[in-house]
């Protein structure tokens, strides 16, 4: 069996010296020194990749509730029933939008970016007219995100925009004003076991989505400023998290390396990937796209070998029974995307055979067709 995915997080010895500071200053909780380095360092890592101005955060415990206090923090205020988003993202994205009270109204995505596009929001605003609270516009499994267009999108339309960026904390290439939420769940390309982050160029929304997850009490004081709950995290996670950034560099040319043998390998038989992956970014999630006509012969083929897949997003949230009943705008394109894209065993200690062997079972059926 070569298992789809398989969680690598900072070992044992890696983490013992930040478990020690742990033990001394016996702190557990609530914005402690490790936490407080840990957000330090990551939005330092963050500002590096996007060449911008400075970056800030809010950690949150996990990345749908990132996606929670972004909505709530942007939607305050506001008027409007419905968060338009793409139909092809995880669950967690809806469930988010419904959690601050909000429908969702599931719109289509570009075929070949597997994105909502601003022109594809901006039909589903004139399709619910003065009746859109928000958008979130969701990094197909860790796909960069065009965030300047969206900001003319904002800028144009009066939403604000919410960024869902679960997979994609190694490819923020632009960060601004508008909230980029990143999970750091262990099946992330840098992830902590279980956690979020929200960041931003705007000091004053980090600071109050931060107060936000520690039930709106402003900083110093125990006066519930604002509606929030307990969304931090510990400091034993931040102790992960900073391992995980001291390791960083080794995981980013495994990562690559892995992805570049799958590159060769595929482009070998003439078979892509999602555009970009492996060269221009990197994530967990690799996705082949697999012709249409063959795309029920190749997985038979991956489960006869022992091959482990996903479609990463299922059917789309639309095709959820919790979802069914939410308005969308048709979703023409979605159903080819679905079915086309591949979820292929990936993960940093992938072998190259292990990679052949996924690339030949696929050659192996294109050939006879």
């Amino acid at each position: 069996m070569i298992p789809v995915l398989i969680p690598s997080l900072p070992e044992t010895d890696a983490i013992v010296p930040y478990l020690r500071r742990i033990d001394g200053a016996r702190i557990y909780s609530n914005y402690g020194p490790l936490t407080k380095e840990f957000t330090a360092r990551l939005c330092g890592f963050v500002s590096g990749q996007s060449g911008g101005g400075a970056v800030h955060a809010a950690l949150a415990s996990n990345g749908t509730s990132a996606i929670e206090l972004a909505l709530r923090y942007r939607t305050a205020g506001r008027t409007g029933r419905f968060c338009v988003m793409p139909s092809w993202t995880f669950i967690a994205t809806a469930h988010a939008a419904a959690n601050v009270g909000l429908t969702p109204y599931f719109t289509d995505v570009d075929p070949e970016t597997m994105a909502i596009t601003p022109a594809i929001a901006a039909r589903a605003l004139r399709a619910n007219s003065g009746d859109v609270a928000a958008v979130i516009v969701v990094s197909p499994c860790g796909a960069p995100i065009d965030v300047a267009a969206w900001e003319a999108f904002e800028a144009a339309h009066d939403v604000p925009v919410v960024f869902d960026a679960a997979a994609a904390t190694l490819n923020l290439r632009r960060v601004g004003a508008q909230p980029v939420c990143t999970s750091l769940h262990a099946t992330k390309a840098f992830g902590i076991g279980e956690g979020g982050a929200i960041f931003s160029t705007d000091p004053e929304m980090a600071e109050t989505i931060t107060a936000m997850t520690g039930f709106g009490f402003s900083p110093g004081s125990r006066v519930s400023q604002m509606r929030g709950g307990n969304y931090r995290i510990s400091e034993y996670a931040a102790a992960v998290g900073l391992a995980a950034l001291d390791g960083l560099d080794a995981r980013i040319a495994s990562l690559r390396e892995v992805s570049l043998a799958y590159l060769e390998g595929f482009e070998r038989i003439s078979v892509p990937m999602q555009a970009g992956f492996g060269r221009d970014w990197l994530t967990m999630t690799a996705n082949a796209i697999i012709p249409p006509a063959d795309v029920e012969v190749v997985t038979a083929a991956f489960d006869a070998a022992g091959i482990q897949w996903r479609r990463w997003y299922g059917d789309g949230c639309h095709a959820h029974p919790t979802f069914a009943a939410c308005p969308h705008d048709g979703l023409a394109d979605t159903p080819g995307v679905v079915s086309t894209a591949i979820g292929i065993p990936f993960f940093p200690a992938l072998s190259a055979d292990q990679i052949a062997e996924v690339c030949g079972c696929v050659e192996r059926v294109l050939s006879t067709r």
